[in-house]
């Protein structure tokens, strides 16, 4: 990050290629969240937490 100076203080402003590739990373962990709560039957909106859950309850030894 290129250091940019404002009001006397030096700030660390990312680039637009490090934005724009943190972006696509969120874009494509999001889209990898969906398609798994797809495939365990969840809604498209759940957290990974409730993911894992359900999983954590689906392969428990009875």
């Amino acid at each position: 990050m290129k250091p940019f100076v404002r009001f006397g203080r030096r700030l660390s402003l990312p680039s637009t290629v490090q934005i724009r590739h943190e972006l696509r990373a969120f874009i494509v962990e999001e889209d990898v969240r969906e398609e798994c709560a797809a495939k365990e039957g969840l809604s498209a909106g759940a957290t990974w937490d409730e993911i894992y859950a359900h999983r954590d309850i689906r392969t428990a030894p009875v």
